[in-house]
């Protein structure tokens, strides 16, 4: 009997976390030598794998950039045929090629709660352009044969959604195993002459529902109700930074959109993390935050609050002076901000690691076959 074809889908990652967790999943599957598979993944996918892979030991391993609008030659489409079983890591994916199964991660907020405080944000416009575009990916993930999501309420949101428990498996993100592996952290590409005691960092795109502009009214308040200078630490595009009103900001700094090996020396660059997001499925920044035994300061919403517990300081993401009066307040205290960082340490101790996920996600494998 032939053996069945099996494809890892990451060509549709290019930003954000889904690309670390694609190029953590590869990376995990070349370490347990899982090779009779064939993967097909972005450029920022492949840049952000360990330089010790071997992809040549897969069953076949192609770069190949696929997005909304993407227009495949013929030469590419080829490379997603005769497959038995497709997982894409995140989708929607908006190809569609022959395949007897396609399994997809699932992690669109903005899906799984479409009546969120996040959409009172938008102007008219961006609010009538998500509902379209979220309405398009919501019909595309209905006709998966399987989604895979990270937490639970993220399930039971589905099912509400009328998608088949079934048909819904739960696979917890997790702290990359590169923040394991001191050897592969790299440098952040970039200094700053950052004068303030006290740095605070934000790791992601600004996209609206992050909710980062309200920094700016923070940054006022702590000035002149608190008396305390912070500096901001960004990984921003120069053209991001100058969207969000940061660039004339002189305590506002980017080092750019930086690696997954960086991301650790992003952590160690900062005093706390700054996480002010009004929706997630999930985000991994609060957790890799705890693992580097940063500070963190977060939304009180449950998406941070299920994993992080009583080891975040935690805030109204939608009153900037809660905020200010948040940061102030941690900062007032370092018993407290050492106490709290220890209890970080201990939620992280007790998460699945990255090798845990990718067994988790090669069992829905094996057993859909």
């Amino acid at each position: 009997m032939a053996k069945n074809k099996i494809l890892i889908n990451a060509s549709n990652l290019h930003v954000g976390g889904g690309v670390q967790v694609a190029a953590s999943f590869i990376s995990e599957l070349y370490k347990l030598q899982e090779f009779n598979l064939s993967v097909i993944c972005s450029q920022k996918v492949y840049e952000n794998l360990p330089e010790d892979i071997n992809t040549s030991k897969f069953d076949s391993f192609n770069v190949c950039d696929v997005s909304r609008s993407s227009h495949l030659s013929k030469q590419q489409k080829e490379l997603f045929e005769g497959y038995d079983l497709c997982f894409t890591v995140f989708g929607p994916f908006y190809y569609k090629f022959p395949v007897l199964k396609h399994i997809c991660g699932f992690a669109q907020a903005w899906i799984a709660y479409p009546k969120n405080i996040a959409y009172e944000q938008l102007s008219i416009k961006e609010w009538l352009k998500n509902k379209f575009k979220f309405g398009i990916q919501s019909w595309y993930f209905r006709h998966y044969d399987a989604l895979i999501v990270e937490q639970k309420h993220i399930k039971k949101a589905l099912v509400n959604k009328g998608i088949d428990a079934n048909n819904i498996s739960v696979v917890s993100n997790c702290v990359s195993s590169i923040y394991e592996d001191q050897v592969a952290w790299s440098e952040l590409p970039f200094e700053f002459d950052m004068r303030n005691e006290v740095t605070l960092g934000f790791i992601g795109r600004p996209y609206a529902h992050k909710n980062v502009k309200i920094l700016l009214q923070v940054d006022e308040i702590l000035r002149v109700k608190h008396k305390m200078e912070c500096n901001f630490l960004f990984t921003f595009s120069e053209s991001e930074m100058n969207l969000c009103g940061f660039t004339e900001k002189k305590n506002f700094f980017s080092v750019g959109e930086i690696s997954a090996s960086q991301c650790p020396a992003f952590y160690q660059s900062i005093d706390a993390l700054i996480f002010p997001s009004l929706l997630e499925c999930f985000s991994a920044s609060p957790i890799e935050a705890m693992k580097m035994n940063t500070t963190v300061l977060a939304s009180k919403y449950p998406f941070v609050e299920e994993l992080c517990k009583n080891s975040a300081f935690y805030f109204n993401p939608l009153n900037a002076e809660n905020i200010a009066n948040t940061i102030y307040s941690a900062f007032s205290n370092l018993q407290v901000r050492e106490e709290k960082k220890k209890l970080g340490i201990n939620i992280i101790n007790n998460l699945p690691t990255a090798r845990d996920r990718a067994k988790s996600y090669l069992k829905i494998i094996g057993n859909s076959l």
